[in-house]
């Protein structure tokens, strides 16, 4: 079940931080009661959609996907980073460098040559 808590605010600011994110403060323009800051607090550190407008929302200005939670990295630092898990999975030596960079090569290329594989088959048809 999905989690949504909607409140009129006003927006106090927004800040750009170094990986070109922002920060964003609101402030309510109504008290809270207790079982609404509950339902809130549940959502604490949680990944979610902020929508804001300066008319009411309605039910279908929500989203239906849900959102991707590991969005601080792009999706090359992702694949890296699985990469890496599975290397060091297979019980090799995360200190050797060399050993890295030729399991990582040698999956990125195989990768490489399995989307060409299909862009072939697709041009052939």
């Amino acid at each position: 079940m999905s989690k949504v808590f909607t409140i009129p605010v006003t927006l106090e600011g927004a800040n750009r931080k170094k990986d070109k994110s922002i920060s964003l403060r609101f402030n309510s323009l109504f008290e809270v009661n207790n079982d609404d800051f509950a339902h809130l607090d549940t959502m604490y550190q949680s990944m979610g959609y902020l929508l804001f407008s300066e008319s009411q929302l309605n039910e279908e200005d929500i989203p239906d996907e849900d959102i991707e939670t590991d969005i601080a990295k792009s999706q090359s630092t992702q694949i890296r980073d699985a990469l890496w898990v599975l290397y060091k999975a297979k019980g090799m030596d995360g200190a050797n460098k060399d050993a890295w960079n030729t399991f990582y090569r040698k999956n990125m290329q195989a990768f490489k040559e399995k989307i060409l594989e299909q862009v072939r088959v697709l041009e052939e048809q």
